[in-house]
This record gives C-alpha cells, sequence and structure tokens, in this order.
C-alpha cells in the first residue's frame, strides 16, 4: 500500500506518549492517494449520502401515512426501526388495507418501490463502506468491501464496488425515482382514505376514485435500476490475491 508523504512539521501533533503522530492530512493529493477518487467523484458521493437521508425520510413519513397515523405518533412508532423492517412494515400495512378494498396497480406500486429502497439501500452501502486497495506489485486495485456472507475456506469474502461516475449517476437516477414514486404513493394513499371515510353520499360514487387512482404512474421506471445493478453485479468478483485481504 502506498504511503502518504511525510507533513510538514505543522501537520504534526503530540501523541498520549509524547511522540510525534501524524494525522489524517485532508489535501486533494491525500484524498486520491487514500480514496483513488478525484475530488468531484467524492462530492458526488458526499450528495448520495444527503439524497439517501432525503429518501429515508419520504419513505419514513410513507409508513406512518399508511398506517393511518399523524406525524406524531407515526415518529414514535417507527424510531429506531432498521430501514428493512421499515419496507416489510410498510407492505404488511398496505395489505391489510388493500384486503378490504383492493387495488391491484397500487399494491404493484407500492412492492417496486419498496424493491427499489432496498436495492438502493444496497448500493449506497456498498459506495459508503468501502474501501480503496491498490498493491502496485501484483497491479490489484480497485474499491471494495466485505462480504456478510465467507467463502468455501471460511476466509472473509471481498467483492468489487461499482464506482464509476456512470454508476454513481445511475444511483442518482434511481434515488429521483424512489423519491416521486414514494411521493405519488403518499398522496394515493391519503385520497384513498379521505375518499372511503367520507361515505357513499359525500364521496359522490366510485367514479371520484377511479379518477385519481387511474392516473399512471410509469411502473417501468422503478424496476430500471434493480435489473441494471444486478447485471453489474454479476461478474464481479474480488480477485484471488485479495480474497483474504490486503497484507499487513
Amino acid at each position: 500500500m502506498a504511503r502518504l508523504a511525510k507533513p510538514a512539521a505543522a501537520d504534526k501533533r503530540a501523541d498520549r506518549d509524547g511522540e510525534d503522530a501524524t494525522l489524517f492530512i485532508n489535501t486533494p493529493m491525500a484524498r486520491r492517494q487514500w480514496t483513488g477518487l478525484d475530488d468531484e467523484h467524492l462530492s458526488s458521493i458526499g450528495f448520495i449520502n444527503f439524497a439517501w437521508n432525503a429518501l429515508e425520510r419520504k419513505f419514513s413519513s410513507l409508513v406512518w401515512v399508511t398506517a393511518g397515523l399523524d406525524q406524531e405518533v407515526g415518529e414514535l412508532m417507527i424510531a429506531n426501526m432498521g430501514n428493512v423492517s421499515l419496507v416489510k412494515l410498510f407492505g404488511n400495512l398496505l395489505k391489510q388495507d388493500l384486503r378490504i378494498r383492493p387495488d391491484r396497480r397500487l399494491h404493484l406500486q407500492a412492492t417496486l418501490t419498496g424493491d427499489l429502497f432496498d436495492v438502493i439501500r444496497e448500493a449506497r452501502n456498498d459506495v459508503v463502506h468501502c474501501f480503496f486497495y491498490c498493491e502496485p506489485t501484483t497491479w490489484v486495485a480497485g474499491h471494495y468491501k466485505t462480504a456478510t456472507r465467507k467463502t468455501a475456506t471460511g476466509a472473509p469474502e471481498l467483492r468489487t464496488v461499482a464506482m464509476g461516475k456512470a454508476d454513481i449517476d445511475d444511483l442518482c437516477l434511481a434515488i429521483a425515482e424512489c423519491i416521486e414514486s414514494t411521493d405519488d404513493l403518499l398522496l394515493k394513499i391519503w385520497l384513498r382514505r379521505r375518499h372511503f371515510a367520507a361515505g357513499p353520499d359525500a364521496r359522490g360514487g366510485d367514479e371520484t376514485l377511479a379518477g385519481w387512482a387511474g392516473a399512471p404512474f410509469d411502473l417501468r421506471r422503478l424496476r430500471v435500476y434493480p435489473r441494471k445493478r444486478a447485471r453489474r453485479l454479476a461478474p464481479r468478483e474480488a480477485p484471488a490475491s485479495v480474497e483474504g485481504g490486503p497484507p499487513e
């Protein structure tokens, strides 16, 4: 692994034992050396974090709206709940609501949105939790992330992470698509509940419901990124020379 250039005296500090300790220097050269990426690339990754946080909040509100709760109670219900559990809870709540008054298209959109949210979560975790590994003697270099499963030999498995500009742009677009579908679902579920709560005389028949429920959201948009990511992951395996991790 390449080493950072020795810093100037001003960039050194004394450690607990009184000896000089080199700080992790925040300079363009150091960032490039530790990440293998330029600053424009790194800023795109930072943008993904903010976009993901926005999507997370949107999806959380979708859960408590589906449950028919106000924000104060809804936030208490989903506090400290992981995103995997959040998607499952949303699906179960919507199934309960659709059991009485089925809506096949609404159910399909909700399922595809939840699936896309899960795929985005996995991709975002790959980007945020990967590390850059470079071994000049073997020409092995790339971005890797430790997999949760083990190899046949019991050694930890490393797999490559898609970090190209096109990969990050695709992830940003997927987040935008998921946010738009989440907003659409929020409106549809809220209006659907208000419509049926008004009673048959006040709501003026099911024609009103059909008018907005039939408003098309192109569900094909929700399938694009999961398929693209699956194709990219299929051939990507960590080289055998780094299967057990970088050398000491």
